[in-house]
């Protein structure tokens, strides 16, 4: 394709650079096609954690006969996409590189002469199944396994920052289990003098009221005292005077008194 072209090409070409890879006029980059990462194998960023070796559910788990089991980060290695390379190394130490083969395969032919292996009408549509995984596995398969990795990060943060969320929780519960005790010995320790100071604050509330009680009774008898000492002082006043004036009265209007001095 000339350079002249690129500048207004036809649909046909535009589908033709879009297969090479070539962006087109106004693109900044270059169009990344749906096969580009066809064939790619997908490897993990980083490897699962190990559990830790001094780890133990038990004080009495046997790390050495029994240790955990490792998870594998990938499937074990196959041959003929489905069957384990276990199964071919013992054959190899003894009959070399072709002893499996033929082992499998004349153990194949043999059940399926002898009819121990029947065959169903639709078997034949296991081939087609095969080639259909092998294409999906071989064209999208990198970028599956990319998404469900991502996904299963994605899960793994959640959780993790719930067990984050727990021990925080945990460890401020620790926190002020820790304070409570503490505040519960001062207390222990403290509460003599605490119930000696609160007697005393009860000894001395009850004596102020007793000496209150005291000193309104004393002020309500003094005060009868003096009202009744009052009371009686005025009533001899008033009977003093009256009886003047009754013996006044009595004198002026006698006869002789009137003769005398009047």
């Amino acid at each position: 394709m000339r350079p002249e072209e690129l500048d207004n090409p036809s649909f046909f070409q535009k589908i033709s650079l879009r297969f090479q890879g070539i962006p087109l006029k106004g693109e900044l980059h270059a169009p990344k096609s749906i096969f580009s990462d066809c064939g790619k194998e997908w490897f993990a960023p980083k490897p699962l954690p190990e559990v830790p070796k001094d780890y133990k559910e038990h004080p009495d788990r046997d790390l050495v006969n029994y240790p955990y089991p490792a998870r594998p980060m990938y499937p074990p290695k196959t041959r003929l996409l489905m069957m384990p390379d276990s199964w071919f190394q013992p054959f190899m130490k003894v009959t070399g590189v072709s002893g499996p083969y033929l082992f499998f395969g004349g153990l194949f032919a043999f059940l399926v002469n002898k009819e121990l292996w029947v065959y169903e009408e639709q078997g034949h549509m296991t081939v087609g199944w095969i080639l259909f995984y092998l294409l999906i596995s071989r064209t999208v398969g990198f970028r599956i396994d990319n998404w469900l990795y991502g996904e299963y990060q994605k899960r793994m943060d959640y959780f993790k920052g719930l067990i984050a969320e727990d021990l925080k929780d945990a460890v401020e519960f620790r926190k002020t289990s820790a304070a409570e005790t503490e505040s519960l010995k001062l207390v222990k320790e403290t509460f003599p003098v605490i119930m000696k100071e609160n007697m005393q604050l009860q000894l001395e509330a009850q004596y102020r009221k007793n000496v209150q009680t005291v000193a309104t009774e004393l002020k309500r008898r003094l005060d009868y005292l003096k009202e009744t000492e009052e009371t009686r002082k005025r009533f001899e006043k008033e009977q003093m005077l009256k009886f003047i004036t009754e013996g006044v009265s009595r004198c002026l209007s006698s006869l002789r008194y009137l003769r005398t001095y009047i």
